[in-house]
């Protein structure tokens, strides 16, 4: 009975010793921040971006967050965008409407994820059964993305003002990892892919 008793009180132990054992030996690569950055772009296939020489910019950009990120990277937001777009050769103009002028606008969203998990009980053959305590492995992260739209409003249909390229860039938030650098870096590189706007 006192084996008995010492081998059970061995196996809680090692039940108990194994997350931390198992978890010790995980390996990260390496990976940093900025190696999760996605960008991307879309466009319409069917538009000539040829024939644009003018755009009127939005001033403001749009927070579809809730709050989560702050106000402060608009202006870099801004001025890499209008970098960006005065390097395609387009001139900026104080009126939207007018042949050849398109409407430029960002926008920021965020989305966040947790993912949680817990122990329990062990039964064995002869109904012996323990439980170990509960634990929780609980992973947040948010991801944050960071979009400029082009649409044309001499095109408009039906109410509509249909978008002629959107340029996303997608990736972590929070602190640390350079956020200035990566929204700057994601921005530029939307417009490097899009050869077509030129």
């Amino acid at each position: 009975m006192k084996k008995l008793l010492l081998f059970k009180r061995f196996l809680l132990l090692i039940v108990l010793l194994s997350p931390v054992v198992i978890s010790s030996c995980y390996y990260d690569y390496g990976l940093k921040t900025d190696n999760y950055d996605v960008v991307g772009s879309f466009y319409n296939p069917d538009y000539n971006f040829q024939n644009v020489t003018k755009y009127y910019f939005l001033d403001t950009v749009i927070h579809r967050d809730g709050g989560t990120i702050s106000r402060q990277y608009d202006n870099l937001i801004k001025t890499t965008t209008l970098s960006n777009l005065n390097s395609l050769g387009w001139v900026r103009v104080n009126d939207s409407t007018g042949a050849g002028v398109v409407t430029v606008g960002n926008f920021i969203t965020t989305t966040s994820y947790t993912v949680s998990e817990s122990g329990g009980c062990w039964y064995d053959y002869w109904s012996y059964s323990w439980c170990y305590p509960y634990y929780g492995n609980t992973y947040e992260y948010t991801t944050g993305t960071v979009g400029v739209a082009i649409a044309d409003v001499n095109v408009a249909t039906s109410g509509t003002l249909p978008l002629q390229w959107v340029g996303v860039a997608n990736g972590l938030v929070g602190s640390g990892g350079n956020v200035e650098q990566r929204i700057a870096s994601g921005i530029n590189k939307a417009f490097e892919q899009s050869p077509y706007l030129r």
